[in-house]
């Protein structure tokens, strides 16, 4: 335990310190801090259903779509201040999560049979279903009181000492989530039962848990935090009917590389992989110029493919790394001196 402790130290120090340092290298501005916690967050609703159905909800990024929606329909058209309209997104988010595993994906496990494939495909098509009705709300808003294209309240944000007011909120009300699932997984009887849920679902029903009840807490729990998060997007950068559906590589891809098992691993994976794709794309264009901007879309992919190929299991397996080479490396070091 106790080495343990000091190694899980020592990454989150080294994660920390990197990402300092790439702050000050590549001039990083608070959106971009922004867009990493939001990835984070994201990242956190994912992982979370993925320990619950052993399958990936590629419609999960389309939550945030309707986050985007209902704040910007709560804003426009019923004169809401836009920080306002983030519980309501939340909750509007986790009932729809829950109605998508009721109504979809319990009634596909219960027939039994290439579930896996079957529940992924679902979810693709979901993804699709929401895209097509973000566009409706589109349309129909445009011929109404917000003729837009996309979903902006950028423009209707506080300003505190010269920056948006979504610097401050935003980041914080990303570093607050991180810390309440942390609590909640770690030191609530609720959080308990969804983990033991998800290490063997069998066992905690002979136990005395509700598992539907558990299934129900994750996907209102997923489906909030990515709603909430569609959000925050629409008053720090905007977001287009389909925004959303360009961020799924980027999820996933940080999900993997901090560990599709630990909340605290995909924090890590989350914020990596906004960041990375930031340095990348700002060192492509020191070397190349302008051209590289044709390849922004391309960068998600490739950190998915070397994500998967190099660290299948995650980077960090969890938030511990194993140092054992490292405590028996320099005893064997001492004596080759001596």
């Amino acid at each position: 335990m106790k080495y343990e402790r000091i190694e899980r130290g020592l990454v989150w120090f080294a994660g920390i310190v990197v990402l300092y340092l790439a702050g000050i290298a590549f001039n990083l501005g608070m959106d971009d801090i922004i867009t990493a916690s939001l990835m984070a967050m994201l990242c956190i609703g994912f992982t979370f259903t993925y320990m619950r159905e052993g399958v990936p909800n590629l419609a999960h990024t389309s939550y945030a779509i309707i986050g985007a929606v209902v704040s910007f329909y709560l804003t426009r058209f019923h004169r809401f201040n836009p920080y306002d309209t983030w519980p309501f997104s939340l909750l509007i988010g986790g009932l729809v999560g829950v109605f998508i595993y009721v109504g979809i994906v319990r009634s596909i496990k219960r027939h039994g049979g290439y579930q896996e494939v079957v529940l992924t495909f679902s979810s693709l098509a979901i993804a699709t279903v929401m895209g097509g009705l973000s566009w409706v709300f589109s349309y129909w808003s445009a011929r109404g009181r917000a003729p837009t294209q996309s979903y902006n309240l950028s423009g209707l944000d506080f300003y505190l000492n010269g920056r948006p007011g979504i610097v401050y909120v935003g980041l914080g009300t990303s570093i607050m989530v991180a810390v309440s699932m942390y609590v909640f997984l770690t030191r609530t009887r609720t959080g308990i039962s969804l983990r033991a849920t998800a290490e063997n679902e069998g066992l905690a029903e002979v136990m005395g848990i509700n598992s539907f009840r558990v299934h129900c807490i994750s996907w209102f729990i997923s489906g909030g935090l990515a709603s909430l998060a569609g959000s925050i997007f629409v008053i720090n950068q905007g977001m287009t009917p389909t925004g959303a559906d360009a961020l799924l590589v980027s999820v996933m891809t940080g999900s993997i590389l901090g560990g599709l098992n630990s909340i605290n691993g995909v924090i890590v994976g989350g914020v990596f992989v906004a960041i990375s794709q930031k340095v990348l794309s700002t060192v492509l264009f020191w070397i190349f110029g302008l051209d590289v901007l044709r390849w922004a879309g391309i960068y998600p992919i490739v950190f998915l493919v070397i994500t998967l190929f190099l660290f299948p299991n995650g980077v960090l397996n969890g938030t511990e790394v194993d140092l054992k080479w490292l405590r028996q490396g320099i005893p064997k070091l001492r004596k080759t001196v001596r």
